[in-house]
């Protein structure tokens, strides 16, 4: 009868067991995961400098002479782009906060839409006077 040979600090070269690995050698998968990819973080920061440079900007979506309206558009983006910054550089990815931040995120970024389609939408129901 052939002999098993068993081994306890074998390393895992099957890409099936690459999740458990991690929990066999004592680290745990928060520790393996560190934030977002770095292309994610990037993208984020690009967002930011964008959404800066539309607050500076005179060319908006409402005007900022409209008292609240024109305002409002300003802060709307550079929420987003905030919350978008904080969900890719946090570390970890599974936080509550982190998930919350990203919900919020997809919240503003439906709530932007729908105020520029409606205000596209009464900009368009003004006449044109010739």
């Amino acid at each position: 009868m052939p002999q098993e040979k068993v081994y306890e600090n074998a390393k895992v070269h099957d890409m099936n067991d690459m999740g458990h690995a991690s929990s066999r050698e004592g680290s745990s998968a928060k520790e393996v995961q560190n934030g977002a990819p770095v292309v994610w973080k990037a993208l984020s920061v690009i967002i930011a400098m964008m959404a800066l440079a539309y607050d500076i900007s005179p060319l908006d979506l409402s005007p900022d002479t409209i008292p609240v309206l024109g305002w409002l558009d300003d802060a709307g983006i550079t929420l987003v782009a905030a919350l978008n910054a904080y969900h890719q550089f946090a570390k970890d990815q599974s936080a509550l906060s982190v998930r919350l931040a990203k919900y919020v995120k997809w919240m503003m970024v439906a709530v932007l839409v729908i105020a520029a389609a409606v205000i596209i939408g009464l900009l368009a129901t003004i006449p044109v006077l010739d």
